[in-house]
């Protein structure tokens, strides 16, 4: 009796497809697999989520081969990635695809071979009739064969695939598929030590020929004997200046094992773990532990938000309840938000926990990742710390989630599929392992906070910071009323007010960082003449002048070209820059105080390996009084010198047309100036804006959550955004401006609406054009009173994308859904 395996694929497919079992691998195909299958013209890599003893379905494939002895997930991973998959509106397989490492998927590739190598005179012969077949026979006649898709992109012809078929019918070429092997692999590494049974007294002529004899072979003798017994191989011949012929030698003598090793790659590898200070926790903290182990003991599902102000010790609270779980034999996962905060949030939870801890972000090398990821899944690491994507890990017997800075809209993955909320997932992951989860955040997200409010969350709060040190009082600057300088068109940088307080705290030797929440020199370049700008020939957005090379940048395509001297369209030479980036700010720092040293942190300081950790040490060490950047120094870092906190201008997210601006400028002006004044030494935080009564920069002044939460709930619920609504954005975009808005219009007559939603659009982006793609979108609203958390507005959608793919042919549009959306620009 046949039995079928269900099997996923990583595409935008929202089914699986069954596929026969053959007998020589029933022993082997369970849930949890990969296998290689024939799906279309190729070969690619499946999932298997399920198996099945019958089916109706005929002319059914069979699997050619199984890729793991054992499966890679577990029963209550792939519930969690079918959870996803419903709920974001993405493929099953896009989500497992995402949760394994990257590079070790197998997929077939097409490739195109010349049945003989240029048969004499083809091209030639060919040329004037068919210049295309001509062109292919050529590029085929450099390289054979050639991979289908890289043939495609050296023709400058067109479309190739009916001069392809011709030839083929015509017996010169042939296609063929080639499977390659995954890109990463175990690593291992060859060993020289000595034999077990290894007795000097024994062999003590043997060495003393080789003295005399192979002096290269005495010298690797030596070397192991000198105590430390075994080296790489590589190390002992570099130490021993011997070859490799040296080595077999001494191997058939007896007198050496050559043995090959598992080598770990660990991106931290070369940090030194060092022992924790002794901590005792405070009245507040006790009291959130308590709470947190006492859902651990029960092994129930809780969700807890944990509302602690900047210091008040939210990571012991993590690291204790870490030391709880671990004693019942269960895991934990602690998810950070940004890989500035990665190195400081590895070191600490390393002191407590030593290798034990494993680490994931996109900054690791795929095979580093890789490594950190088969330790997890072997059981080698009980903790796993990273951005979102490390919600996948393979722990197994998770007891506990940690969503430090749960507010940051980093957790939200909105450029590729599948399109989630790694705060969200954590929580529905808990809840299918039972596990307790702890969203922590000294400025929750208003859903978090509105779900805490009505008892979907567990509410703890930490209200002091540790030792009772006061928050550093915030002092907003006007900067409408701030004198302009006599010949200058472009704006102040600094106030007088934080001209003074930044020279003072550097007079002290006291430390200070400046946030200015947007790189480059200026973001915009203007004729002072004709008014005319620089705008980005692909997006519709104005280049960023960057001072380094004297550079216009696109910062969402990556165009570059150089800056000009004078105008393009009048030929002016008043050319001046608006707007203020972070090199900007540098550059008046040094003209303001000589010789200071600042570093700056940002996309473009923070591009090479270790970057941020680099910086961070360094300012940490002391070998920079400022430390300069864009948001990723306003979060998670404690440096008990800062003494001044700088916002250069808190208006960057109240200029964009999103309803959660006001939300963001609070949350980012409060966490910056929660580095100041971490310790002994008392802080302060100068903020300058040009809408200093807007109620965002108001609360954050007294430090006022609960009264700017109050204010943005109800303008909120009056207009229908979350937590009162859910909420779908679908994003059109492609080369062809009437293809995007007639595939818009298209599927939006497709949607059905019984009055349980509303649709917005279709209507242009407000960033209409990126990357040379033209970007129409449409806008889903859903009350959830009305509508169970969205379903029947989802439903609609995929009823309508299935008919749009059924009806009509959308070449070179793509269709994206971004199910709670986090931005609509």
């Amino acid at each position: 009796m046949s039995r079928y395996a269900e099997i996923v694929f990583p595409l935008p497919l929202n089914r699986a497809y069954t596929y026969i079992i053959p007998d020589r691998f029933l022993e082997d195909v369970v849930p949890g697999c990969r296998v290689l299958v024939p799906f279309g013209p190729r070969k690619t890599t499946g999932f298997i989520v399920s198996l099945i003893d019958r089916t109706e379905v005929t002319g059914l494939k069979e699997i050619e081969e199984v890729l793991d002895p054992v499966p890679l997930f577990t029963a209550r991973v792939l519930e969690l990635a079918r959870w996803i998959s419903d709920y974001y509106l993405c493929g099953w397989g896009e989500v497992l695809k995402a949760a394994l490492p990257a590079g070790i998927h197998l997929e077939s590739e097409r490739m195109i071979r010349l049945v003989t190598a240029d048969p004499p005179g083809l091209a030639e012969s060919l040329a004037a009739r068919a210049p295309r077949q001509a062109e292919i026979v050529r590029l085929l006649a450099e390289e054979n064969p050639m991979p289908m898709r890289q043939l495609l992109q050296r023709s400058n012809k067109g479309s190739l695939y009916s001069s392809l078929r011709k030839l083929r019918e015509a017996g010169f070429v042939r296609h063929e598929l080639s499977l390659p092997g995954p890109r990463v692999r175990d690593k291992y590494e060859s060993v020289v030590r000595l034999p077990e049974d290894w007795h000097a007294g024994e062999n003590e002529e043997q060495l003393a020929e080789l003295k005399r004899c192979a002096p290269a072979q005495a010298r690797c003798m030596e070397l192991l004997l000198s105590g430390e017994h075994s080296y790489t191989r590589t190390e002992l011949l570099s130490r021993a200046r011997a070859s490799s012929g040296v080595l077999t030698a001494l191997a058939e003598r007896g007198l050496v094992r050559l043995e090959t090793r598992r080598l770990w790659r660990d991106y931290y590898g070369r940090y030194e773990d060092e022992d924790p200070p002794a901590i005792t926790p405070n009245p507040d903290q006790r009291a959130a532990l308590e709470a947190i182990c006492r859902a651990l003991d029960l092994g129930e599902f809780t969700p807890f938000l944990l509302h602690g102000v900047t210091g008040s010790g939210k990571t012991q609270v993590y690291i204790e309840a870490i030391h709880h779980v671990l004693k019942s034999g269960r895991t934990a996962i602690v998810l950070v938000p940004e890989i500035a905060l990665t190195p400081q949030m590895v070191r600490r939870f390393r002191s407590h926990f030593r290798d034990r801890v494993a680490v994931f972000h996109s900054r690791m090398s795929p095979g580093e990742r890789y490594d950190s990821w088969r330790r997890t899944w072997e059981g080698g690491h009980q903790i796993v710390i990273g951005p979102r994507s490390a919600i996948f890990s393979p722990v197994r017997n998770l007891g506990l989630v940690v969503v430090d800075e749960e507010h940051e809209p980093s957790y939200k993955q909105a450029d590729i599929t599948p399109r989630y909320s790694a705060r969200d997932v954590a929580v529905m992951r808990a809840r299918i392992e039972s596990a307790a989860v702890v969203l922590g955040s000294a400025t929750p997200s208003v859903e978090s906070y509105f779900n805490a409010s009505i008892g979907k969350y567990r509410h703890l709060e930490l209200p002091r910071r540790i030792d009772d040190v006061p928050m550093p009082p915030i002092e907003i600057v006007d900067m409408r009323h701030e004198p302009r300088i006599i010949g200058r068109k472009d704006p102040l940088i600094f106030s007088r007010t934080l001209r003074r307080k930044i020279d003072d705290k550097l007079s002290r030797g006291e430390q200070i960082i400046l946030l200015q929440n947007r790189r480059g020199f200026a973001t915009l370049l203007k004729c002072q003449e004709c008014s005319y700008t620089e705008n980005c020939p692909q997006c519709d957005i104005t280049l960023t002048f960057h001072l380094h090379g004297r550079l216009l940048r696109c910062h969402y395509c990556g165009y570059t070209r150089k800056a000009p001297v004078k105008c393009p369209q009048c030929g002016g030479s008043d050319i001046f820059f608006r707007g203020i980036g972070t090199q900007r700010v540098e550059e008046e720092l040094h003209e303001l105080f000589p010789g200071v040293e600042a570093v700056r942190m940002d996309l473009d300081t923070t591009k090479g390996r270790m970057a941020h950790d680099r910086i961070l040490s360094q300012f940490g060490a002391g070998k920079y009084q400022v430390l300069l950047g864009t948001q990723m120094v306003a979060k998670g870092l404690d440096f008990p010198n800062v003494t001044l906190v700088g916002v250069i201008s808190a208006d960057t997210e109240l200029l964009f047309p999103d309803f959660r601006a006001g939300e963001r400028t609070f949350q980012l002006v409060t966490q910056v100036a929660g580095r100041a004044g971490r310790k002994d030494k008392a802080g302060e935080v100068v903020i300058q804006t040009f809408s200093p009564d807007h109620y965002s920069l108001y609360f954050s002044k007294i430090y006022d959550y609960i009264q700017f939460f109050k204010t943005e709930i109800g303008d909120r619920r009056e207009l229908g955004y979350p937590p009162y609504s859910r909420m779908v954005n679908i994003l059109f975009k492609g080369p062809n401006a009437s293809s995007v808005q007639r595939t818009a219009e298209r599927l939006a007559g497709e949607i059905v609406n019984d009055g349980g939603f509303t649709m917005l659009g279709p209507a242009p982006a407000v960033l209409s054009r990126i990357q040379g793609n033209f970007r129409w979108q449409i806008l889903f609203k859903s009350l959830k009173q009305s509508d169970a958390g969205g379903e029947v507005m989802k439903n609609a959608i995929r009823s309508a994308m299935s008919e749009l793919k059924k009806r009509h042919r959308f070449v070179k549009v793509s269709i994206t859904i971004d199910v709670d959306p986090i931005s609509i620009l």
